[in-house]
């Protein structure tokens, strides 16, 4: 097994552990309410009749949505473990076990590609850019959320999170972190969320945000020399939203 598929193992198991599932019983009742600027995308460049495939689906956040107005959603994911919480949220979604970099779909078969917060967490977040809008139809749309370089999170991942990687790798680190940086990373998710955060929530995001495998930072810059690659026009950009940073690209 090479270097980069070692990691890619490590990746997958990572979130076979620790998928980044936070919804609340309220959350699942109103889920469009949490969706964000991804709301938006879908009010203005969506339609009915369109094939949607979200890269890197997670628990089935956006397949709850998307199912619960009609829309038609492929989901795919790395995990097994994260898509059969994905199936149990949203049954009327399509589900597959899937690689970003490698994805199981011929060429231009969806109209819309949605990876959010996802080619961050892989081995090449270029070639699984790349991939994405091989299977993008002409006219199509890809709604991109990623890690913004430079951000407060991007020192923290680099520089704090570091040596609490290190030390997560065995029992007694392991052990240390549950009992200490967890419930005080629980404490702070409590308050910022009025009091409606989960600590399973929170500990998830802990797993997502300072424990995972692989975390990139990319400049918009470099995104947008990507995509000028491969026949992608910026429609709209939205700087900064949490960790992230946001690209609606169309496919001429």
């Amino acid at each position: 097994m090479s270097n980069l598929d070692e990691i890619s193992e490590k990746i997958k198991n990572h979130y076979d552990l620790y998928p980044l599932d936070f919804l609340t019983k309220e959350d699942e009742k109103n889920i469009e309410k949490i969706q964000g600027p991804f709301k938006q995308f879908t009010d203005r460049y969506i339609s009915k009749n369109h094939k949607i495939v979200n890269i890197g689906c997670g628990p089935g956040r956006a397949e709850m949505f998307l199912t619960k107005y009609g829309y038609d959603i492929t989901g795919v994911d790395v995990s097994k473990t994260t898509l059969k919480l994905a199936k149990k949220r949203a049954p009327k979604a399509n589900f597959i076990i899937g690689d970003n970099s490698n994805l199981p779909f011929p060429d231009q078969s969806f109209d819309v590609v949605v990876s959010d917060g996802v080619i961050h967490h892989t081995v090449d977040p270029k070639k699984s850019f790349i991939e994405n809008m091989r299977i993008l139809k002409k006219g199509g749309f890809l709604y991109l959320g990623i890690y913004r370089k430079f951000s407060y999170y991007h020192i923290i991942y680099r520089y704090v999170g570091k040596p609490i990687r290190l030390i997560e790798k065995n029992f007694i680190g392991k052990y240390i972190i549950n009992l200490t940086l967890i419930p005080l990373y629980y404490l702070v998710h409590f308050i910022k969320s009025g009091g409606t955060r989960k600590f399973l929530g929170a500990k998830n995001f802990f797993y997502d945000y300072i424990i995972t495998p692989k975390a990139s930072f990319i400049s918009k810059k470099e995104i947008l020399t990507w995509s000028s690659k491969v026949n992608l026009k910026l429609v709209e950009y939205i700087s900064k939203y949490g960790n992230t940073q946001i690209f609606i690209f169309e496919k001429f």
